[in-house]
């Protein structure tokens, strides 16, 4: 496609535009020509290094888009979510988003990926062990050093990147059978409290945001919006949930987040009670200390060696989601880590 300054002439943003039309397949043709036009433009220009704000567009906008399948009745999103137009802006998106990170996979130094399955395991956990994620020095620096602006900052950012993982465990676990089934389906039920709607996962998560948010009251520095490497954690995670040609890619996505999550929600509570939170009401942290590391080994034994053992494909798929968790947390722990040592 062809770019000219004329097109330019609407500056707002493209899911600003994308909401200022109230039935995207009912817009005429030079409305419709200027979406995709501003969409080209973010998928040719938003990973290069020079243009952070067209990558925050472009992040916020496939948020949007990702958005409209969870949407409510009767809103923008639901009456659009079926659009032509949504779902060849939303692949746009996504497939120039995922080709970026996987393309950046082949610059890593890390040995071929083992077809046998328990070989594929123990290879996973070591390149966890030797990647910079799963000991970022951002979780150090809170738990030890962080001012309670930036632990509040932190938890705050989070919500973009954890809040509705029980949705996520659900979209995981359509399509398959047998232990891998099952397994997402407990997985799931620990999600949803095993029918204690007070232990259901965001109902933990959204307790225990409000109870650090306000704790000793609010902050006018918090970092309340997401940050384009948070909405880039939840865009990759939603990508592979949304598209069926991911759903091995899932799987090692999301070993690798149960993997690390018990650590890091340790290290969050320390951080919390260093400023004096009290622990009992940090549940959404805690009960996922112990939680997670059993969900890690139950991706690993009940989910990814069964996957592993049913196709030769599945192996190094796998594989690549484990690294794209590991990639897209790095990019958000630096970026924030950066931010709070330069404000500190």
């Amino acid at each position: 496609m062809e770019y000219s300054q004329a097109m330019f002439e609407d500056h707002r943003t493209l899911y600003i535009q994308l909401h200022a039309i109230s039935e995207l397949d009912g817009a005429d043709a030079a409305s419709t020509w200027n979406l995709f036009a501003r969409a080209h433009t973010l998928c040719d220009l938003a990973f290069l290094q020079n243009h952070e704000e067209l990558r925050a567009e472009f992040h916020q906008t496939l948020s949007e888009l990702f958005a409209m399948n969870s949407a409510s009745p009767h809103t923008w999103g639901a009456r659009n979510q079926q659009s032509r137009v949504a779902y060849a802006l939303r692949k746009l998106l996504w497939e120039r988003f995922f080709g970026h990170e996987l393309a950046l996979l082949s610059e890593l130094d890390v040995d071929p990926v083992p077809e046998d399955p328990d070989a594929l395991v123990q290879y996973l956990k070591e390149v966890n062990e030797d990647h910079i994620a799963s000991h970022h020095p951002i979780f150090s620096y809170l738990c030890d050093q962080a001012p309670l602006v930036h632990v509040k900052s932190f938890f705050y950012q989070e919500g973009s990147v954890d809040a509705r993982f029980d949705d996520l465990i659900a979209l995981a676990q359509i399509g398959m059978d047998g232990l891998v089934k099952e397994e997402y389906a407990e997985n799931f039920a620990d999600e949803m409290g095993h029918g204690n709607p007070d232990r259901v996962h965001t109902t933990l998560f959204n307790r225990t945001s409000h109870y650090v948010l306000h704790f000793r009251g609010k902050n006018e520095n918090i970092l309340e919006q997401p940050s384009t490497e948070a909405l880039a954690c939840s865009n990759i995670q939603l990508g592979m949930a949304y598209d069926r040609r991911h759903a091995w890619r899932l799987a090692g996505y999301l070993a690798a987040f149960e993997f690390n999550a018990s650590t890091r929600c340790d290290q969050l509570v320390s951080a919390c009670t260093r400023h004096g939170m009290q622990r009992n009401q940090l549940n959404y942290l805690t009960e996922h200390i112990d939680a997670d590391a059993a969900h890690a080994d139950g991706l690993f034994e009940e989910i990814i060696k069964p996957l592993a053992a049913s196709d030769r494909r599945a192996s190094l798929e796998i594989a690549q989601g484990f690294l794209l968790r590991l990639q897209t947390s790095t990019d958000y722990c630096d970026a924030l880590l950066n931010g709070f040592l330069q404000n500190a």
